[in-house]
Protein backbone atom coordinates (compact mmCIF):
# COMPACT_ATOMS: atom_id res chain seq x y z
CA UNK A 1 0.00 0.00 0.00
CA UNK A 2 1.32 3.61 -0.59
CA UNK A 3 1.88 5.74 1.89
CA UNK A 4 1.14 9.51 2.57
CA UNK A 5 3.53 11.61 3.86
CA UNK A 6 2.53 13.88 6.85
CA UNK A 7 4.69 16.51 8.26
CA UNK A 8 4.13 17.08 12.33
CA UNK A 9 5.53 19.43 14.43
CA UNK A 10 6.87 18.32 17.90
CA UNK A 11 8.96 19.63 20.46
CA UNK A 12 12.33 18.87 20.24
CA UNK A 13 11.87 16.76 23.83
CA UNK A 14 9.46 14.73 22.06
CA UNK A 15 11.70 13.83 19.26
CA UNK A 16 14.41 13.11 21.36
CA UNK A 17 12.56 10.60 23.50
CA UNK A 18 10.62 9.01 20.33
CA UNK A 19 14.20 8.69 18.95
CA UNK A 20 15.79 6.68 22.10
CA UNK A 21 13.06 4.71 22.95
CA UNK A 22 11.19 4.25 19.67
CA UNK A 23 14.27 4.30 17.36
CA UNK A 24 14.98 6.42 14.27
CA UNK A 25 13.62 4.35 11.17
CA UNK A 26 10.80 3.53 13.06
CA UNK A 27 9.08 6.55 14.29
CA UNK A 28 6.76 6.76 11.48
CA UNK A 29 5.11 3.23 12.09
CA UNK A 30 5.24 3.67 15.71
CA UNK A 31 2.73 7.01 15.48
CA UNK A 32 0.70 5.15 13.06
CA UNK A 33 -0.05 2.08 15.20
CA UNK A 34 -0.71 4.86 17.93
CA UNK A 35 -3.44 6.76 15.75
CA UNK A 36 -5.03 3.62 14.43
CA UNK A 37 -5.68 2.52 17.82
CA UNK A 38 -7.11 6.21 19.10
CA UNK A 39 -9.20 6.53 15.89
CA UNK A 40 -10.30 2.71 15.61
CA UNK A 41 -10.00 0.43 12.37
CA UNK A 42 -12.50 1.30 9.98
CA UNK A 43 -12.80 -2.33 9.96
CA UNK A 44 -14.49 -2.46 13.22
CA UNK A 45 -16.32 0.48 12.18
CA UNK A 46 -17.63 -0.90 10.05
CA UNK A 47 -18.43 -4.53 11.14
CA UNK A 48 -20.29 -2.18 14.32
CA UNK A 49 -22.65 -0.48 11.72
CA UNK A 50 -23.59 -3.91 10.19
CA UNK A 51 -24.63 -5.09 13.35
CA UNK A 52 -26.74 -1.93 14.40
CA UNK A 53 -27.97 -2.24 10.64
CA UNK A 54 -29.28 -5.81 11.37
CA UNK A 55 -30.47 -5.45 14.57
CA UNK A 56 -32.58 -3.03 13.24
CA UNK A 57 -35.93 -4.77 11.59
CA UNK A 58 -36.82 -1.59 9.67
CA UNK A 59 -33.35 -1.58 8.35
CA UNK A 60 -33.06 -4.70 7.32
CA UNK A 61 -36.51 -4.23 5.46
CA UNK A 62 -34.99 -0.70 3.80
CA UNK A 63 -31.55 -2.73 2.83
CA UNK A 64 -33.46 -5.34 0.77
CA UNK A 65 -35.29 -2.87 -0.87
CA UNK A 66 -32.24 -1.47 -2.14
CA UNK A 67 -30.84 -4.65 -3.36
CA UNK A 68 -34.11 -5.44 -5.38
CA UNK A 69 -34.04 -2.32 -7.07
CA UNK A 70 -30.22 -2.80 -7.92
CA UNK A 71 -31.15 -6.10 -9.12
CA UNK A 72 -34.06 -4.38 -11.12
CA UNK A 73 -31.66 -1.88 -12.61
CA UNK A 74 -29.17 -3.94 -14.03
CA UNK A 75 -31.26 -6.65 -15.66
CA UNK A 76 -32.75 -3.86 -17.45
CA UNK A 77 -29.38 -2.55 -18.46
CA UNK A 78 -27.64 -5.90 -19.32
CA UNK A 79 -31.52 -6.79 -21.37
CA UNK A 80 -31.25 -3.11 -23.33
CA UNK A 81 -27.77 -2.93 -23.55
CA UNK A 82 -27.61 -4.02 -27.18
CA UNK A 83 -30.18 -2.32 -28.44
CA UNK A 84 -29.10 1.08 -30.15
CA UNK A 85 -30.13 4.71 -28.33
CA UNK A 86 -33.62 5.23 -30.34
CA UNK A 87 -34.67 9.26 -29.98
CA UNK A 88 -38.48 10.32 -30.79
CA UNK A 89 -38.72 13.60 -32.75
CA UNK A 90 -41.79 15.63 -32.04
CA UNK A 91 -43.85 16.76 -35.37
CA UNK A 92 -43.26 20.18 -34.68
CA UNK A 93 -40.04 21.95 -34.27
CA UNK A 94 -39.80 25.48 -32.83
CA UNK A 95 -36.78 28.19 -34.18
CA UNK A 96 -36.97 31.35 -33.04
CA UNK A 97 -40.18 30.89 -31.12
CA UNK A 98 -42.10 30.31 -33.98
CA UNK A 99 -43.52 26.75 -34.78
CA UNK A 100 -42.12 24.90 -37.51
CA UNK A 101 -43.80 21.93 -39.61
Amino acid sequence: MEKQQLTIKISPIVYHQLKSDVGKGKISEFIEGLVVRELGSSEKKIEQEYRECYANPRMIKEAKQWEKAEIKSWLNYEKNKSKPATVKWSKKLIKNGRKIN
